[in-house]
């Protein structure tokens, strides 16, 4: 049977977060259950479902590891802004982390329309991404 504790690291992982051991996985855990304040604000959570476990989201060599306990506020604004953060060096390239990629991750070709952003094609080869973004926005007057 799995525990309320399991199935939340399980979940946790899901996402992203990297763990050195699975003792990790608990400590964070309790820390999670046990905090009453953002780390990053420290405003004291409305809810027990304003608490959220923030880890790296940036492909680099921290990426995946926990950081902090924050409130559904903060975890938004890191969120928004990992969301408009480019990292390829090209208008409307993303990296976006996929675990059962070889390479850990694939590229996403972007696009904002009508005030929404839109995922067009999303490819693990970067050069062939560039080249088809090109032509779409060619092609689509962009």
């Amino acid at each position: 049977m799995v525990t309320t504790k399991a199935k939340r690291i399980g979940e946790w992982r899901n996402r992203g977060l990297v763990l050195s051991s699975k003792e990790e996985g608990y400590e964070i855990y309790e820390r999670y259950i046990n905090s009453t304040n953002c780390e990053k604000c420290g405003n004291k959570y409305t809810s027990i479902r304003d608490r959220h476990m923030d880890h790296a989201h940036l492909i680099d060599d921290k990426y995946g590891y926990f950081r902090n306990i924050l409130c559904h506020s903060c975890n938004q604004k890191r969120r928004d802004k990992l969301m408009q953060t480019n990292t390829s060096g090209y208008s409307g390239i993303y990296k976006s982390i996929k675990k059962d990629c070889k390479q850990g991750f694939y590229w996403e070709f972007r696009v904002s329309i009508n005030k929404k952003r839109k995922t067009i094609q999303s490819s693990v080869d970067y050069d062939k991404l560039v080249k088809f973004a090109e032509n779409w926005k060619i092609e689509n007057n962009y």
